[in-house]
């Protein structure tokens, strides 16, 4: 590819139009500010897209945006489209960034790059944490039935015993409708867990906070990852106040430093309306890396070149968002840490610094 007067980047959703997806949102923020600034090397950073009916059609649509020529793909997504996408990244040797699941492989893939810690190592580090510092000795878990939930569910079995606690109930959720989710949470309850990890989606986690406040339950629920965001887990009436979250990101509407000050200035700018949160956060700071590595790229780029311009990256520093991110050709993991907190009056407070 060489230089011309636009650089197109395939993205799931309503090209051009800011969706529910708040991954999408951040990121079109940060190239509508880069845009706003003038491109990069002057030129124009457009996206093209397809709206996705489901999760199955994940990969057909990245497939039609391989056969349009895009520059690189990007997609937040989660297993298992995550991993088709990466596999067809590969085959077609076109940049992938930072799919949130941690469930592809550690080894660095020529083409892909991850964004958030591991799923196993956030687990472990919430266990020891409630373990070690809460004195918790019964535990359960609350998971979907998926690669996802079974992954914690696996973890925790494992665990058992040796780290100090029991596993006293383990159970997937049936759906998030009321009826079912009370139903559910009051079988698990009756195991008398004094913690309970949840492994599920936004929609499930939210009513799971939900249902938990309308039974009177009394459990610590503990969150990993990015389902660690108060805009999901707070509901009204203080019931969720005491959940404890690993959390990737400090607080976006009050954290502090210049990384969260450009965050609100461009959701404000060029997103006005859209809630700030840890999800269009995550979409705004990994587009930042994403540009980092066009500009290194130089003004007529291949996508080989794209890569190794990523892999030159050293302690590069987002203002405070996540902590300082290096690359190699043998190191396409982005972010290794994270923050442990509690929800506090509809907010995670930290108890931590950066964790890994």
């Amino acid at each position: 590819m060489g230089a011309t007067r636009s650089l197109v980047i395939g993205m799931e959703g309503p090209a051009g139009l800011f969706s529910a997806d708040q991954e999408n949102v951040g990121f079109r923020a940060a190239l509508a500010e880069a845009n706003w600034g003038g491109g990069i090397h002057g030129r124009k950073l457009v996206e093209r897209g397809y709206p996705r009916p489901d999760r199955a059609a994940a990969a057909s649509n990245a497939r039609r945006l391989i056969d349009e020529d895009v520059f690189l793909l990007l997609n937040f997504g989660a297993w298992p489209s995550s991993g088709e996408i990466a596999k067809l990244a590969m085959e077609r040797r076109v940049p992938y960034m930072f799919p949130h699941t941690a469930l592809l492989p550690r080894q660095a893939q020529r083409y892909v790059f991850t964004s958030f810690p591991r799923y196993q190592e956030e687990a472990a580090l919430m266990l020891r944490f409630v373990v070690r510092e809460r004195g918790v000795r019964r535990i359960a878990i609350l998971h979907e039935p998926s690669a996802y939930g079974r992954l914690f569910l696996q973890l925790l079995q494992a665990s058992a015993g040796e780290a100090g606690y029991e596993l006293c109930a383990g159970a997937e959720l049936a759906s998030h409708q009321a009826a079912d989710v009370d139903r559910d949470l009051a079988t698990l309850a009756e195991s008398a867990p004094e913690a309970v990890f949840i492994a599920l989606h936004p929609e499930e986690a939210r009513a799971v906070m939900a249902s938990k406040a309308r039974l009177g339950l009394r459990f610590t629920v503990v969150a990993t990852g990015p389902l660690s965001d108060e805009k999901y887990l707070d509901v009204p009436g203080g019931s969720a106040d005491g959940t404890l979250g690993f959390c990737h990101f400090l607080d976006p509407e009050r954290a502090s430093g210049p990384g969260f000050d450009a965050y609100r200035a461009a959701m404000a700018r060029h997103a006005p309306g859209e809630g700030l949160n840890r999800y269009s956060l995550y979409g705004y700071v990994y587009g930042l890396l994403v540009l980092e590595g066009l500009r290194r790229a130089g003004p007529s780029a291949s996508r080989e070149a794209f890569v190794d311009a990523m892999e030159s990256i050293r302690d590069w520093d987002s203002g405070g968002i996540v902590p300082p991110v290096s690359f190699s050709a043998g190191e396409h993991h982005a972010q290794h840490a994270g923050i442990i907190c509690e929800l506090r009056s509809g907010h995670f407070e930290p108890l931590t610094g950066w964790v890994s």
